[in-house]
């Protein structure tokens, strides 16, 4: 129940749930840090289908790595607000 900024900084968490749910405008609360590593074991390749056991390593890396060049390009989109 521990929130995501004990993983993310701030505009890491804002870009990936601005890239997930396909909006501009990230939330007020921050997300949980399980509903996050979720959302990057998915970036990963991760299907989170309901038989599927939970991410492994390397698919929280593959993610990390997406993760950091949305992150970027969000930095990039939100200089000019």
């Amino acid at each position: 129940d521990l929130s995501c900024e004990v993983l993310l900084q701030p505009v890491e968490w804002q870009a990936l749930y601005c890239h997930t749910h396909h909006t501009r405008h990230p939330p007020k609360k921050t997300p949980r840090l399980q509903q996050a590593v979720l959302w990057i074991a998915m970036l990963g390749g991760y299907l989170n289908r309901k038989h599927d056991r939970p991410p492994g390593p390397t698919v929280i890396w593959r993610g990390f790595l997406i993760l950091h060049e949305i992150t970027k390009m969000y930095q990039l989109f939100r200089q000019n607000e």
